[in-house]
């Protein structure tokens, strides 16, 4: 029989919602990464590179009773030392939410900085989901230790073959299993048929690894001529649809990234408008 895959967006799968309440994610004891990654060590470069990004949503009464907020996991990357890159279906929301950075200082305590200003690409708004990019304005510059991630030339050969996945997401893609949010893990990913011009562009996840649940936004790095690069966003994943919902693994057969390089002007437009903006509020120059 012939096996159809279809899309499931992220803004479904990628950003794991939970109501916040009493009950937390259970460790699962046999997952150990982003979906059959490595937990990252605090003293990795990778722990600068790719940022823990939480949403929060206030949901309106019912019934004259107040409601808990609703929190959203996703990953994020610095591409200034005031504004992050992630996914724009992170952002998307019908109720006016609040975004923060999470993260550790020199001392190791832990902090949280707020976004101010969103800038959503207007395609998605329109309904192109494979323009699924934001980018956020913080309030306060992140550490001086997060490195500022570059972005490719948008006619440059990148020749990618392989890409390093980082995210904060599910350990495990079958929603009826705990996926151990909020944890840094990564996994280096086989890229197919990478293609300069294109929105996206497609890695493998069926060797048991790939990017899931909570990993949306975050990055697929890449180092080129000794730099390191931000070449994706995690937006979404394929799953077999014929395979029973409480036995599906939705992160196991293929992932699609954003192409960075394909959005490049549109990033460097939106992030100096950003820090433009910023600077102006502020009187200061950047």
């Amino acid at each position: 029989m012939r096996v159809l895959f279809c899309f499931l967006i992220l803004a479904m799968l990628g950003c794991q919602d939970k109501v916040a309440s009493s009950q937390s994610t259970i460790e699962h004891e046999e997952s150990n990464g982003i979906v059959g990654g490595e937990d990252v060590p605090e003293d990795n470069i990778i722990t600068r590179q790719a940022l823990n990004f939480k949403i929060r949503y206030q949901r309106s009464p019912v019934d004259g009773v107040e409601q808990k907020p609703i929190s959203s996991q996703c990953t994020a990357s610095a591409i200034a030392p005031s504004v992050i890159l992630t996914a724009a279906h992170c952002i998307i929301s019908n109720s006016p939410p609040s975004h923060m950075i999470l993260l550790k200082n020199n001392q190791g305590e832990s902090i949280s900085i707020r976004g101010t200003d969103v800038v959503v690409h207007p395609d998605y708004i329109t309904g192109n989901k494979n323009a699924d990019v934001a980018l956020i304005l913080l309030e306060q510059e992140l550490p001086k230790d997060i490195e500022i991630m570059n972005l490719p030339e948008k006619d440059a050969d990148l020749h990618l073959t392989q890409v390093i996945a980082a995210g904060y997401g599910r350990s495990d893609g079958r929603p009826a299993f705990p996926g151990h949010l909020g944890v840094l893990r990564t996994a280096t990913l086989d890229v197919q048929n990478y293609v300069t011009t294109s929105t996206s562009f497609i890695v493998t996840q069926n060797q048991g690894k790939g990017f899931c649940q909570g990993d949306s936004g975050g990055p697929a790095i890449a180092s080129i001529d000794n730099k390191t690069y931000v070449v994706g966003i995690a937006s979404r994943t394929f799953f077999n649809p014929e395979v029973p919902a409480e036995e599906r693994n939705l992160c196991i057969d293929r992932g699609l990234y954003i192409n960075v390089q394909f959005y490049a002007d549109w990033i460097q437009k939106n992030r100096l408008s950003l820090l433009t903006k910023k600077a102006v509020a502020e009187g200061t120059d950047f």
